[in-house]
């Protein structure tokens, strides 16, 4: 069918607009419906117009580059969300056992205090005690006549009743 045939219904917009820049730069001006035939120059025109259509047709549109971008960063974003949501819940974790560790230190002081007045009031107590009885004893040193102690070596053993030899007693020399 040729590009001027009237009878020509559905027509791609391309199409169109191709034919009416060709038009406007060979300074043809708008096409009129003629009956006669066209000529050997409209006829290769009309095939140049034809394939530049078909060539336009068949070469696939771009998409937007802001699109492919967008398709291509949703993994990388819920990757980002998902690693920040598991930062943030090891952030609690942290601050949780560091407040875990900051009481039982507190607790290891408080006990630790505690403790250290604790044996301070017992050492105080036994040092009292003690010069309590030093002056007790001093005390009745005075008050008693002084006395004789004689050391002994060896403390005195005293075998009890129910006591049994199961060996003879080694001999002694008499030479020793």
């Amino acid at each position: 069918m040729s590009w001027s045939d009237p009878a020509r219904r559905f027509e791609p917009a391309e199409d169109v607009q191709l034919r009416a820049e060709l038009r406007d730069l060979l300074g043809l001006g708008p096409v009129v419906a003629s009956a006669a035939e066209p000529t050997e120059e409209l006829k290769a025109l009309a095939e140049d117009l034809r394939r530049e259509a078909q060539r336009r047709s068949r070469t696939q549109r771009k998409r937007p580059t802001w699109g492919l971008l967008a398709a291509a960063a949703l993994p990388l974003l819920a990757a980002l969300a998902g690693l920040g949501s598991w930062g943030v819940q090891q952030k609690h974790r942290a601050d949780d056992l560091a407040a875990q560790t900051q009481r039982q230190e507190q607790e290891l002081t408080r006990l630790v205090a505690s403790h250290s007045t604790e044996l301070a009031r017992e050492r105080q107590a036994k040092e009292e005690v003690q010069h309590q009885l030093q002056l007790a004893s001093r005390k009745e040193l005075r008050k008693q006549e002084p006395f004789l102690v004689i050391p002994v070596k060896s403390p005195l053993k005293v075998m009890g009743e129910d006591y049994q030899r199961v060996k003879q007693a080694p001999p002694q020399d008499p030479q020793h």
